[in-house]
């Protein structure tokens, strides 16, 4: 019986494409002519996706993507839950379930996700490559010497919503090794792209990095309101 009025409670709580469309450009402050000029169709076209005459098609999808920082699959879906309250302002970090969440829900996009490399409350990318010294790392991994530092880029490419942002820093196994990830404050909302980090040996001893093992670890932190629905960060 519990079950049965947990899914009656989803149901009436489930909106449509053009209903979730509706709260979310009014949460991002966007009214449909801003949609008009930057997907570059028609406000005609617009009206009719807002207004559900007419479904969200994969190229306007894809648009939508791009103007709201979603992966354009999040709004192909058939139903959205509603949303919170605005005056619930979010707040703190995504916890794992959360993290799976977004990424299966299409929020944020992580190009070669592994479900095995979500923790407690945060996301670990693997080394793809070694960007400098140039010649340091081969198609294996690289020894990172006491006082020296590499810099590595992800094997995975992550792309963010322009509501969420990510902070950085060394997954358990290398920060007890004296690890330190070195990147700017945070990772940007909006940001899409592979991540390129510097990595910092200030422990005693030598370590070896290799491709395909978690280099990073990120914490996932959702945004009270969006920054700026035009910033999109590309690498």
């Amino acid at each position: 019986m519990a079950a049965q009025t947990r899914d009656r409670g989803r149901r009436r709580s489930a909106l449509k494409a053009s209903e979730h469309l509706r709260a979310e450009l009014e949460r991002l402050g966007l009214n449909q002519v801003d949609v008009s000029k930057a997907t570059g169709v028609t406000r005609q076209t617009v009206n009719n996706v807002v207004t559900g005459r007419q479904p969200i098609s994969r190229a306007m999808a894809a648009k939508l993507g791009r103007l709201t920082g979603r992966h354009s699959d999040y709004w192909l879906q058939d139903s959205f839950d509603a949303p919170k309250p605005q005056s619930a302002a979010r707040a703190g970090i995504l916890v794992g379930h959360q993290i799976v969440r977004a990424i299966k829900d299409g929020v944020i996009d992580v190009d070669g996700f592994d479900e095995a490399r979500v923790g407690a409350a945060s996301l670990e990318l693997t080394l793809g490559r070694v960007a400098a010294p140039r010649g340091n790392g081969g198609a294996r991994g690289v020894r990172v010497g006491r006082g020296r530092s590499v810099r590595v880029v992800t094997g995975e490419r992550l792309t963010l919503p322009i509501d969420h942002l990510a902070r950085l820093g060394a997954p358990p196994h290398l920060a007890r090794l004296g690890a330190i990830a070195a990147y700017q404050l945070h990772v940007d909302h909006g940001f899409s792209g592979k991540l390129e980090v510097c990595i910092f040996n200030a422990g005693d001893r030598d370590f070896v990095l290799k491709v395909g093992d978690p280099v990073v670890s990120l914490e996932i932190v959702p945004l009270a309101a969006p920054s700026n629905a035009g910033h999109r960060r590309r690498r």
